[in-house]
């Protein structure tokens, strides 16, 4: 009696390029997935340095206007709000790139998060 593991064939073992029924897809640089994949990562890269800086100058302003204060509590509270909004906003970009990291790790999607496609796209 066959069971129904052996009936349906969820495609290869796990530990492949991805995990689960996904496992033994690969997808070359030319496939219509690999093209998706590409133009994802650089979307995500671009976003991610934009964040970056953006975090910068959001800090930077935080601690100017910290400095800038004068004792008012008013504006040390904005200063300090603007500084600790700033680091959340680059947890939550950190943890959104993580998560996609690891979806893509489970779909086989290897090329999702490589920089080097950001890096080519922006370079002089």
């Amino acid at each position: 009696m066959n069971t129904l593991a052996e009936k349906v064939s969820l495609g290869g073992s796990i530990g492949g390029e991805g995990l689960g029924p996904f496992g033994n897809i690969s997808f070359t640089g030319t496939s219509a997935m690999g093209k998706f994949t590409g133009a994802i990562s650089a979307i995500i890269g671009l976003l991610t340095i934009v964040a970056a800086l953006w975090f910068l100058i959001q800090v930077t302003i935080g601690g100017i206007s910290w400095i800038t204060a004068a004792g008012d509590k008013a504006k040390l509270t904005q200063a300090r709000d603007r500084i600790s909004n700033a680091f959340i906003g680059l947890v939550v970009v950190v943890a959104g790139w993580a998560i996609i990291a690891l979806a893509g790790q489970f779909f086989g999607w290897t090329t999702i998060l490589l920089p080097d496609s950001v890096i080519n796209l922006i370079k002089f």
